[in-house]
């Protein structure tokens, strides 16, 4: 079965009959934080929204989220696609482990607002093997993949025009990843529905 490769950048595979159309149906791999969580990273928000006059609303806090691979980027909800993932998911192992997210930035998108975020930049070798362990699963059932190796976590609080340098927090945001989830994002309309969700039990 052909393999799909995404690039670093999560754009769509190059496969001919899913690029009819507009590709608004995004299926991707993704960690959530705890409603505490969420919340002291929207406060994050506030905070540098005020020091840096930024005009960009937060994004709801059911929208946070650290993306770990893309499946892809479709015209419509490709049912085999999500049922291959899920086959995927339901066969990876791993422990329950902490995530840190310590920094503060704008990744630049060109003629675009700017994604201000808050990241990690230190290797956690515990969300690297859960990832790979996604990758290898989605290469291996010939579905689309991220390539590369390399994770920058990290999650989006608001888009801006404006460019906020890299800096540290005082206090960075930690948590126990505890599952994983597969969600059906519709770009452009702020949407995510979780299709599954799998914990980690080791």
């Amino acid at each position: 079965m052909p393999h799909f490769p995404l690039d670093p950048n999560g754009s769509a595979p190059q496969k001919k009959s899913r690029l009819v159309g507009e590709r608004h149906h995004r299926l991707l791999f993704v960690l959530r934080p705890s409603a505490e969580v969420a919340s002291k990273a929207l406060e994050i928000a506030g905070v540098y929204r005020n020091a840096h006059s930024l005009t960009g609303p937060s994004r709801p806090h059911e929208l946070l989220h650290v993306t770990m691979n893309g499946v892809g980027a479709y015209s419509r909800l490709p049912d085999d696609i999500v049922f291959g993932a899920e086959q995927v998911a339901a066969a990876v192992r791993s422990r329950p482990f902490d995530i840190v997210l310590d920094e503060v930035m704008s990744f630049r998108h060109p003629d675009q607002p700017q994604a201000f975020v808050i990241c990690g930049r230190q290797e956690n070798e515990a969300l690297m093997d859960l990832r790979q362990q996604i990758q290898e699963g989605l290469y291996e059932a010939g579905l689309p993949y991220n390539a590369g190796g390399h994770l920058t976590p990290h999650m989006t609080l608001l888009y801006d025009r404006k460019t906020v340098l890299p800096e540290k927090l005082d206090r960075p945001l930690r948590w126990t990843i505890r599952e994983f989830l597969l969600i059906h994002s519709i770009y452009g309309k702020s949407e995510h529905h979780v299709l599954g969700r799998w914990p980690l039990l080791g």
